[in-house]
C-alpha cells in the first residue's frame, strides 16, 4: 500500500447523541444514563470524555474539514480509497478476522460499514495530500540547490557483472577470485569484441538482476548509486573496462562504461528535486514535518478555540515539537 494512511488525530469519531424522550433535570439538563438513582447528565458525560478524547477528536473534525477544502474528491481518489478498503477486505478473509478489527488495526477505524471505511479513507488520503503539498510549497530554494549540487551529476551508463559472496565465503575470496577471473577473460578479447562477451558472462555469472540485459545499467547519477560504484564508473572512459573488481556492499563489481550524458540543468530539474526532497522528510521517523504541516494548515484556516481545556492541550502540543526540535 503505497499511500500514506494517516491515523487523523486520535482516531476516533466522538460523537454524542441524544434522543427527544430523554429525561431532563429540573436546570434542563438531559440524562443521558442512570444507576441506582444517580443520573449522568450529556454534559457530565461530555466533560469527561473531553478529558481523555476531546482534544484529539476535535482536531479530527478540524482536519477533515481541511482535507475538504484543501482538496477535491477526485475519480483517482476515490479509485485509490476503494483499492484500499478492497485490501483490507481480502486481509479480513485471509486472517478470518472481523472487518472492523483489520480497519481499526490499519487505520483506527473500527467498523464493519464499508462505505464508512471508505469515507474515512478518501479523508486520509485528502489529508495526506494536502500534507504533501504543504510540504512541496515549502521547500526551499537552498533545499533544492544543495539537492541538486549534491545527488545531481552527468548520467552515465555501463554494464556490470556483480559476483556476491556465497553465505559460506564469508572473508569474501572466493568472490573476489570469481571477479578477478571475468575480468582476466575480457582482458583476452578484442576490443571491438569486448561488449559482446561482457554480454555473454553477464548472463551467465552475474547475481545482478541486470543479468538477462547482458548487465546493462543506463543513465544513472551519482546520488542513485553507491559510492564505490559511481567513483569507479565515473573515472572510466567510455569504452573502458574497470582493471580490479569493485568492492561494495553488495559484492564485487566487474564494470563497463557505455557512454556518458551531460548534467542536467537545475530549472529543469527541480520539481523532480522537489518530489525527492518531499519524500525523503516524510521517509524520515525523527521527523515531525507532518505534524508541522497539520499545524500551518489549522492557522491558515484561522483556527480558534473557544474551550479552554482543549486549546490548552493543542498548545501543549505545539511546544512539545519546539522542544524536540531543539
Amino acid at each position: 500500500m503505497k499511500r500514506r494512511f494517516l491515523m487523523m488525530a486520535g482516531c476516533l469519531a466522538l460523537v454524542l447523541t441524544t434522543a427527544c424522550g430523554n429525561p431532563k433535570l429540573k436546570n434542563g439538563e438531559e440524562v443521558v444514563v442512570s444507576v441506582d438513582g444517580k443520573q449522568i447528565t450529556a454534559n457530565e458525560l461530555y466533560n469527561e470524555i473531553k478529558k481523555d478524547y476531546g482534544y484529539s477528536a476535535a482536531l479530527n473534525l478540524i482536519d477533515m474539514y481541511i482535507a475538504d477544502k484543501e482538496i477535491e474528491t477526485t475519480d483517482a481518489i476515490k479509485e485509490e480509497a476503494q483499492t484500499y478498503v478492497d485490501q483490507l477486505k481480502q486481509m479480513a478473509e485471509s486472517y478470518e478476522m472481523e472487518l472492523k478489527d483489520v480497519a481499526a488495526y490499519y487505520i483506527g477505524l473500527s467498523s464493519n460499514d464499508e462505505k464508512e471505511i471508505l469515507n474515512y479513507a478518501i479523508s486520509s488520503i485528502k489529508l495526506s495530500t494536502a500534507i504533501e503539498n504543504w510540504i512541496m510549497e515549502n521547500i526551499t530554494d537552498k533545499e533544492i540547490e544543495d539537492y541538486y549540487n549534491e545527488n545531481y551529476s552527468e548520467k552515465i551508463s555501463v554494464r556490470h557483472i556483480l559476483i556476491k559472496p556465497e553465505e559460506s565465503d564469508t572473508d569474501g575470496k572466493k568472490a573476489l577470485a570469481t571477479a578477478q577471473d571475468l575480468i582476466k577473460q575480457l582482458k583476452a578479447v578484442d576490443k571491438d569484441k569486448l561488449e559482446d562477451k561482457f554480454i555473454e558472462l553477464a548472463k551467465e555469472y552475474s547475481d545482478d538482476g541486470t543479468y538477462e540485459n547482458g548487465g546493462l545499467y543506463e543513465n544513472f547519477m551519482k546520488g542513485e548509486v553507491v559510492s564505490e560504484f559511481w567513483d569507479a564508473s565515473s573515472a572510466l572512459k567510455d569504452g573502458e573496462m574497470t582493471a580490479e573488481p569493485v568492492k561494495t556492499e553488495y559484492g564485487y563489481h566487474v564494470i563497463l562504461r557505455k557512454s556518458a550524458s551531460a548534467k542536467p540543468a537545475l530549472n529543469d530539474s527541480k520539481e523532480e528535486i522537489k518530489t525527492a526532497i518531499k519524500n525523503q522528510k516524510l521517509d524520515d521517523t525523527s521527523s515531525n514535518i507532518q505534524y508541522e504541516a497539520m499545524i500551518a494548515l489549522r492557522e491558515k484556516y484561522k483556527i480558534k478555540f473557544y474551550d479552554k481545556d482543549i486549546e490548552s492541550s493543542y498548545n501543549e502540543f505545539k511546544d512539545s515539537l519546539k522542544t524536540e526540535e531543539k
